[in-house]
């Protein structure tokens, strides 16, 4: 039986949506405040009989922080696909990113350990990725650099892929797939575009990886199938500037918004005002410098490795943008 562990996310949802496309209806998690009925919409919505398909799914609550009930969720189960996580960049948020992220795999993988689980596809992300300062290409090679800072949510991935390799040195079957910015219908990225839907749309002078939410689960699916073990993946079809990303979308959408660049000197200006609000205890901080850096980061991600293991072509993003 196969497990979806943060089957209520955007990733697992539609990871659950591939699956039953395919006749799999496996165990999926969830939390204590998710909202199943959403996962039921989007079956109503993507099938004939969606009702009857999701209701052969098996929900089982389990909390990433709360090691019991991970114990109930794994019975019966022989392959993991490990979706769930907290995403945030805010400082204030860094002790709760590395207690559900990498505390919480380190759960995830001790119990696949414990079961003789089959094999575990961890979705991590592109912000796991070592760089150096003078690299300009990055990819599943560039290595880890403790010189430069990072964000909590970087830290609190990276983390947990250690946890992930660990396991794998223990003898347990991985795989760990590290998206770009995934777009889709209820993507974080297309709610943020969504809120543009006024008169006007900020954007910084970054770049940035993005793939097709389709593009992601297709590739887990297919690694979760094969002998491939031990491996990671980028995954990233394109590399978009800030602002040809909100052009574009403005564009596909007909949107006619001014659109106003933020520099890096208002950025560190709000960071002032936030370490200085800090410090009189009275709010704390979300800005760190390393979030600054990466949005003003102009380093492109390299994703073709998936392409050298697998019969896979990404979805243009052009394409995709115009399905939001």
């Amino acid at each position: 039986m196969i497990l979806v562990i943060g089957a209520t996310g955007f990733i697992g949802s539609n990871l659950l949506l591939k699956l039953a496309k395919d006749g799999i209806y496996p165990i999926a998690t969830y939390r204590k405040n998710s909202n199943k009925d959403k996962i039921a919409s989007l079956f109503i919505n993507k099938f004939p009989d969606g009702n009857k398909r999701f209701k052969r799914i098996i929900w089982r609550r389990a909390e990433l922080r709360d090691f019991q009930s991970l114990i109930e969720a794994f019975e019966g189960v022989s392959k993991v696909y490990h979706c769930a996580g907290f995403v945030s960049m805010a400082f204030r948020d860094r002790n709760k990113l590395l207690e559900i992220n990498q505390k919480g795999t380190s759960y995830v993988v001790d119990l696949c350990l414990k079961n003789n689980i089959e094999k575990l596809v961890y979705v991590s992300s592109i912000a796991s990725l070592g760089s150096s300062e003078n690299e300009i290409i990055i990819d599943e090679n560039s290595s880890w650099n403790n010189s430069i800072d990072k964000t909590p949510y970087a830290y609190s991935k990276y983390g947990a892929e250690m946890e992930v390799w660990r396991a794998s040195q223990e003898g347990l079957n991985v795989v760990i797939v590290n998206p770009g910015i995934v777009l889709g219908a209820e993507s974080p990225m297309e709610k943020i575009f969504k809120r543009t839907n006024h008169w006007l749309s900020f954007y910084t002078t970054g770049t940035s990886g993005y793939v097709w939410i389709e593009d992601v689960t297709f590739v887990m699916i297919r690694l979760m199938n094969s002998k491939i073990k031990s491996e990671r993946f980028v995954l990233v079809a394109e590399n978009w500037s800030g602002k040809s990303m909100v052009q574009a979308y403005l564009k596909v959408h007909k949107i006619d918004n001014k659109i106003i660049k933020i520099s890096k000197v208002t950025l560190y200006f709000f960071w002032l005002i936030e370490h200085f609000l800090e410090i009189i205890c009275l709010r704390k901080r979300f800005f760190t410098k390393a979030l600054i850096a990466v949005l003003f980061d102009r380093k492109k991600i390299n994703g073709e490795k998936i392409k050298s293991f697998i019969d896979f072509e990404y979805s243009p993003i052009s394409l995709s943008l115009k399905k939001l």
